[in-house]
């Protein structure tokens, strides 16, 4: 089994639009979040989301899909400065493209109550890949991506909930750890605030309402924690084997060395309430990565901020670390990008990325006092120093869809 390294990574995201700029408002606690300006939401329950404030300039093709469809625009760009960081120009055969995302987008309100165009001749375009296309194909993304960088050995769009970008990253750390490929490049990427969904998520009440909070309305295991922050963005990361990267000069910003996943099957939205698939996932990445839990020195959680998922989460991280968890560091940045849905875990893969690069642990700058069952070793306030070696990150999806990997420290060896 060949050893995994990651080379490059890329970020659109509510609190940067650049590798940079997302690591340093991470370790300053920026948040992103601020009232939804994509469509007027004076008569919504609902009126924060971490929206994208810049993104890098985009190709006319690639612009023209974003101006209606702007998740298109944010995977392409943080595609292109991962392959830029690992300073990889063109995909081929012995590549993988796998990106992770939720749902395609409708806009029917747009196309049709505008005037410009009727319900049937709307129906008509759709068909036809228009401009005026009811939804946006998933793969449309990709389809732009390999245009501009050469088409890999395979691509891959997967539609897991919020564990979405993560199992893409897994899938393609397996494929190189068996040798079926010598590059992947993976991560995910979405956009929901839109009307409908952002509408659709309030009537789950998935979504927190408490706006006299603003910037800090997700609240992570706080006990004023009343639901998630929606945000929006993408990240992408370059995976080689580690044995190439180093005879190729690479720098190398982390070591793939474990992941897992499972499935609770427990509920359509609910999770299992004693936290089995969650446990189970951190359990696989560990044996995995071939480590005991002690060796885990730092956790970024998927942390939420609803009220069920955090307790839950609190519970199998404790059970998993049981005897360790009070040592272990925690952080929980959906607290400064909100939730990214498909594109959420392979950001916090970026997160993990700052810990070890950067040695620094992003804190949960929003939470105030620890809600019951929501015990662990929260980071609150500032940032901390780490010069750990392994760090943990989670990200766990509506019907029970749990991913887990591992990072390690390189340091020579």
């Amino acid at each position: 089994m060949r050893r995994v390294a990651i080379t490059g990574f890329g970020v659109v995201s509510p609190i940067g639009s650049d590798k940079k700029t997302f690591w340093d408002s991470l370790r300053n606690g920026r948040s992103g979040i601020d009232r939804i300006t994509q469509f007027d939401c004076s008569t919504f329950a609902v009126q924060l989301a971490g929206e994208v404030k810049d993104i890098p300039a985009l190709p006319q093709e690639v612009a023209e899909v974003h101006s209606y469809e702007p998740k298109v625009g944010f995977a392409f760009a943080a595609f292109t400065e991962a392959m830029h960081d690992a300073g990889i120009e063109r995909l081929g055969p012995d590549s993988l493209v796998h990106l992770g995302t939720s749902i395609q987008n409708f806009d029917m309100e747009n196309l049709v109550n505008d005037g410009k165009i009727d319900p049937t001749h709307a129906l008509q375009l759709s068909t036809q890949g228009g401009k005026y296309s009811i939804q946006v194909p998933l793969d449309l993304a990709t389809r732009l991506i390999c245009n501009a960088f050469g088409r890999p050995g395979q691509s891959l769009i997967n539609c897991s909930a919020c564990a979405a970008s993560l199992q893409a990253i897994g899938h393609g750390f397996n494929c190189l750890c068996t040798g079926r490929y010598d590059l992947a490049v993976c991560g995910g990427f979405d956009s929901l605030i839109t009307p409908v969904l952002v509408g659709g998520f309030q009537l789950l009440g998935a979504l927190t309402t408490e706006n006299k909070y603003g910037a800090c309305a997700s609240r992570p295991f706080d006990t004023a924690r009343s639901g998630a922050v929606l945000g929006e963005g993408a990240a992408v990361v370059v995976m080689e084997p580690l044995d190439k990267a180093l005879a190729e000069g690479k720098s190398i910003l982390a070591e793939v060395c474990g992941y897992g996943s499972t499935l609770d099957a427990y509920g359509l939205s609910a999770p299992d309430p004693e936290g089995d698939g969650a446990a189970r996932a951190m359990t696989s990445a560990l044996d995995d990565a071939g480590i005991s839990p002690e060796r885990i020195e730092h956790i970024n959680t998927h942390g939420t901020g609803t009220r069920l998922n955090d307790q839950i989460e609190a519970l199998a991280i404790r059970r998993v670390f049981d005897g360790y968890w009070e040592e272990i560091p925690v952080s929980s940045t959906k607290s400064m990008t909100g939730h990214l849905i498909g594109a959420t875990g392979s950001l916090e893969v970026g997160a993990c990325l700052l810990a070890l690069v950067e040695g620094v642990m992003p804190p949960n700058p929003s939470l105030e006092k620890v809600g019951q069952g929501c015990q662990l070793n929260h980071i609150i306030g500032e940032a901390k120093e780490f010069d750990g070696e392994y760090v943990l990150s989670n990200s766990f999806g509506f019907g029970g869809q749990n991913a887990t990997i591992v990072l390690r420290r390189y340091n020579g060896e």
